[in-house]
């Protein structure tokens, strides 16, 4: 059971799909060898977690690209078969590590109290109860805002916005599982929301700090830090005017460039011009939107 969790984490679906039911009314796993064979090897490695993960990680199975082929794409369209590499969104709590992790804001700081980070005004008061210790949502400051998702604070009757919107359970019972789901709304929070916006900015500070002025090296800067790999010709391309646009805009208007720099809890690069600085945090956070930045 715990072999078939940890497998569900990195594929996507358990070897047995129905993660929450084991027994006999539950579907039969799909290797079954396999299976057995990764469940004695992590009794022997002392039910080290570390190693299983490696284990899992390391094979060729995940290593694979996720892209199916005319074939695979016909006889093994829910990948049961293994027929490529896992690809799925990631869950809230991923995304919004990502955006500060690739940022470079992610605090790495272990352990500690549970921390507020930003959310909308006025959620918990619409709910909490008169005599509620929790009845009015005070956000922290500094680097509480950049801690590890885990361990952000949770009131049950009002989870946080964004995580409940990536489909995280309220945790007022037990989920095993989660469903993952597309909708606008989550859009409207990997553009929007002043976590999001704050890495973006922050990524562009990074990535104009390292590269000076070349536009091009600014664009591998960001690609690098969230999809772990250079830009093709032809992306770089495409993206030129892109930068060209924004640019223009935000060199036109100063006020609407400094309300977007602004945002979030920490202070901007101020040896970068500000339109420059808005122009570059909406190029980051174009790349933060991607698909390829938003599922594993």
């Amino acid at each position: 059971v715990a072999v078939n969790r940890v497998w569900r984490w990195h594929f996507g679906a358990g070897l047995v799909r129905s993660v929450d039911n084991f027994g006999l009314l539950g579907e039969k796993p799909t290797h079954p060898e396999l299976l057995d064979w990764l469940a004695t090897q992590f009794v022997a490695d002392g039910w080290s977690l570390k190693k299983l993960h490696r284990r899992i990680m390391t094979s060729e199975a995940y290593r694979r690209a996720s892209t199916p082929d005319a074939t695979a794409a016909t006889a093994d369209p829910d990948n049961r078969l293994l027929s490529r590499g896992p690809r799925f969104r990631m869950h809230g709590e991923m995304i919004r590590d990502l955006a500060l992790g690739a940022s470079g804001l992610l605090s790495a700081r272990r352990g500690g109290p549970s921390v507020k980070p930003y959310q909308p005004a006025g959620i918990w008061e619409t709910v909490a109860m008169e005599e509620s210790n929790t009845k009015i949502y005070v956000a922290d400051r500094g680097e509480a805002n950049h801690r590890r998702s885990l361990y952000t604070f949770w009131k049950r009757a009002a989870p946080p916005p964004s995580m409940e919107t990536f489909n995280a359970p309220s945790r007022e019972q037990c989920a095993v599982d989660r469903e993952r789901t597309k909708t606008p709304l989550q859009a409207l929070v990997t553009l929007n929301d002043v976590q999001f916006v704050e890495a973006s900015r922050r990524l562009a500070e990074v990535a104009i700090t390292e590269r000076g002025a070349d536009d091009a090296g600014r664009l591998d800067a960001m690609a690098l830090r969230v999809l772990s790999r250079p830009l093709a010709g032809a992306e770089r391309q495409a993206l030129t005017p892109v930068v060209r646009d924004l640019r223009q805009r935000y060199a036109a208007d100063g006020n609407k460039s400094k309300a977007l720099v602004t945002m979030g809890d920490s202070t901007p690069d101020p040896a970068i011009p500000v339109p420059e600085l808005a122009a570059w945090t909406m190029v980051a956070s174009l790349f933060l939107n991607l698909d390829e930045a938003l599922n594993k």
